[in-house]
Formats: C-alpha cells, sequence, structure tokens
C-alpha cells in the first residue's frame, strides 16, 4: 500500500475510533441498555460457573437459559471480560471493535473511506456501543462477503459458519449471494442449515426439549404469527398495523440515519452498476420485513441498513468532480442534523435506579448472600436485570402490588 494510502487509513481509524467511543464511560443506565446487562450478565456466568458447567448455554439463573439466539456473541463478551475484567466499559467496547472492523473491511470491499461517513449517524454512534449480536453479525456478514470477492473458500465459510452461530439477521444475506455465485450461495445456505440445527440439538441438551426457551414463541412472535395462533401478544409500542409500521419505519430511519445520507443513498442508487449495493440493500431490507413485529418495538434492528447507505454513497461521490469537499460538506450535514437527537440519546437514564440501588446492594452486602428487593411491579419489571448485573448478588423480588 502506497505511503500516502496508509496514513489516509490511519487518520481514518483514529477519527472513527474518537467518534464511537464518545461516551464509552457511560454506565448501562440509558435506551435499550438492558442488552447490555442482560448480555454481560450471561457473560459473567459463564466465568464464573465455566463452560462445561454451563454446557456452553447462556445461563440466566440457576437451570434457566436463554435460547433465543446462539451463543457466539456471549462467549465473544466472555473472552473480553476474561482479560480486561468485567464493567460496563469492557461490554461496550466489543460491539465498537466489531463495528471499526467491520467499516474497515467495507472499506477494503468499495476502496473508499467514504464509508466512514454512516459512523457519524446517531444509528451508529450511540447503537455501536450496545452489546449485542447485530455488530457481530455485520461484521461476519462483511468479513464472508470479503472472503467471497476474494475467492477465499476456507475464509468465507467459515465466516459462514461462525454467521450462523451469532444470530439470525445473518441468514437472510447469504441466499441473495444466489445472484452472484449459486454454488457459493447454495453451499452456505446448507451451512446455515446445518449451524440452525446444531443450535436446536444445544437447546435440547440444555433444556430437555427442542423448543426450550420458548425458542419458537420468539420466531413466532418476530414474525407476527401470534394473533392468528391465538396466542396474545406482549405490550407492544403501540398497536401493530402495516400503515403504522411504515409510518413509524420512514420515521426512525429518518432520526437515526439522517434525511442528508438517506437522500443522497437514494441518488447514489442511480449510479448503481454492480449488484453489490443491491444485495446490500435487500438485506438491510430483509429484517425490517420478515421480523416486522420487532422492529416495530426495537428500532435499532434497523441498524443492517448502514453498510448499504455506506455502499451507495460512495457510489455517488465516485461521480463528483470535487470529491474531498462535497464529502467534507456531507460529514458535517450527517452530523449536525441530528446532534442534537443524539445527545438526548446518550442523556437518557431510565434504568438508572436499577443501576444505584444494584451499586448499593453490591457495596453493603457480602458475596454469597441473598437480598430482598421490595417494590412495585412496575418498578421490579423494569429495574431487576440492572440490578441483577451491578449487585452481582443473589436477589429475590417481592412486587408490593401483587394480588
Amino acid at each position: 500500500m502506497p505511503r500516502p494510502k496508509i496514513k489516509l487509513t490511519l487518520i481514518s481509524l483514529i477519527i472513527l475510533i474518537l467518534i464511537l467511543t464518545d461516551h464509552l464511560a457511560k454506565p448501562f443506565i440509558g435506551h435499550h441498555d438492558w442488552n447490555g446487562v442482560f448480555y454481560s450478565n450471561i457473560a459473567r456466568n459463564y466465568l464464573r460457573f465455566g463452560l462445561l458447567e454451563t454446557k456452553l448455554g447462556q445461563m440466566t439463573g440457576p437451570d434457566s437459559f436463554y435460547t433465543h439466539y446462539p451463543p457466539l456473541f456471549p462467549l465473544t463478551l466472555t473472552a473480553a471480560f476474561k482479560v480486561f475484567g468485567v464493567s460496563d466499559v469492557v461490554g461496550r467496547l466489543v460491539p465498537v471493535g466489531l463495528t471499526i472492523a467491520a467499516i474497515f473491511l467495507l472499506y477494503l470491499i468499495s476502496r473508499s473511506w467514504v464509508v466512514i461517513a454512516v459512523a457519524l449517524t446517531p444509528m451508529l454512534r450511540y447503537f455501536s456501543q450496545m452489546p449485542s449480536q447485530e455488530p457481530l453479525i455485520i461484521f461476519l456478514t462483511l468479513l464472508s462477503f470479503y472472503f467471497f470477492r476474494k475467492k477465499n473458500r476456507p475464509g468465507f465459510y467459515i465466516s459462514v459458519i461462525l454467521n450462523g452461530l451469532s444470530g439470525w439477521a445473518g441468514y437472510f444475506f447469504y441466499p441473495l449471494l444466489f445472484f452472484l455465485n449459486r454454488r457459493w450461495a447454495i453451499k452456505a445456505c446448507l451451512l446455515l442449515v446445518a449451524t440452525f440445527s446444531l443450535h436446536l440439538l444445544h437447546t435440547y441438551l440444555l433444556t430437555g426439549s427442542f423448543s426450550g426457551g420458548g425458542i419458537f414463541d420468539a420466531l413466532l412472535l418476530r414474525l407476527g404469527f401470534f394473533p392468528m395462533l391465538g396466542k396474545a401478544e406482549p405490550e407492544l409500542a403501540g398497536q401493530f398495523t402495516w400503515v403504522a409500521y411504515l409510518i413509524k419505519e420512514a420515521r426512525m430511519l429518518t432520526v437515526y440515519y439522517t434525511l442528508t445520507l438517506l437522500s443522497l443513498a437514494a441518488i447514489g442508487l442511480l449510479f448503481c452498476r454492480n449488484k453489490i449495493t443491491l444485495i446490500f440493500l435487500a438485506w438491510g431490507l430483509s429484517y425490517p420485513l420478515i421480523f416486522s413485529n420487532v422492529v416495530f418495538v426495537h428500532e435499532y434492528f434497523n441498524v443492517f441498513f448502514w453498510p448499504f447507505l455506506a455502499l451507495s454513497l460512495v457510489n455517488l461521490i465516485n461521480k463528483i468532480r470535487f470529491k474531498p469537499l462535497f464529502f467534507l460538506i456531507v460529514c458535517l450535514a450527517i452530523f449536525l442534523e441530528r446532534n442534537k437527537f443524539y445527545q438526548a440519546l446518550v442523556n437518557t437514564k431510565a434504568f438508572e435506579p436499577g443501576y444505584q440501588l444494584g451499586l448499593e446492594i453490591n457495596r453493603s452486602v457480602p458475596f454469597g448472600q441473598t437480598y430482598i428487593v421490595v417494590n412495585s411491579r412496575d418498578f421490579i419489571e423494569s429495574q431487576n436485570l440492572f440490578i441483577d448485573f451491578y449487585s452481582d448478588r443473589q436477589i429475590e423480588y417481592i412486587k408490593t402490588n401483587e394480588p
């Protein structure tokens, strides 16, 4: 690599790190930070009880396992905790590192550092620090596609397997490769059948049932099949209808990705001369379309759009004469458009009561003793995950307004 390119790469990586580590020291008390305490607690249980005793299961309590996803992300988090210690900062560093690595892979795929512009959106500035499967899935998807482009069969198939052991969004990507290479796409899909079967077998070993832990109930809920099966849905963020969902999606995409980036990406589609950008667009659309019910509640599942937005922006800027100046203006526009919204996200503190109580219990109650929390149903149901993680003690909850 020529020296100027090396300098540009280093500068870009430094800028990327500075952008994505902005609120790294914030404890898990804000918007959607229940993911952070939930998966960090699972990772801590791996360390405490060992991989053999837990049977690689995501232990959430005594003889209780989370089976809705394969365990690769919590195991990755466990490795980081083993090396650097258990803390919310380390918990946030793992998805940040995966996001930076994913953007670097997209740079290698597109051969343009224009892709860094997506890091200025609230979606990446905030949710890249959320410990959950999504950053790992995006990283492994881009890694597998990088190997696919390089015709590196071992690298491609290994990354497909790892993706299958991470979460479900990656499963939607590989059928799209059928338009580029049928043989590789079919083999990738067969590998995913194997990884899903392995997860079901693992679930059976943990719970005594292939549907243990409610994995199929979670799948049916995400697909929106509960009403057809006569099942009662959990309380949603408003009544789900396709009209309400599409209106909310348009609003969420504009808020989290900015109207600037969405507009430029739409224009960039006009200059699309290959199938790659379209494949990543289809992948970004796949999760919100297939699992519309869960995206209606949890807007961060729109995170799978960002590789498409970055590639489409590259297509556009490649057609501009004054690339550096135009790119600088675009970056400033993306950053400033929703910066106040991003700051509002960073300052959310809905779960601070559970955080503070957990710290107090940790300081005052010896390890191994059980502490009883007596409070309202609303308080316990919203704060218990945070109390559990930050107290690191056995907690018994009594809801005062129980019948």
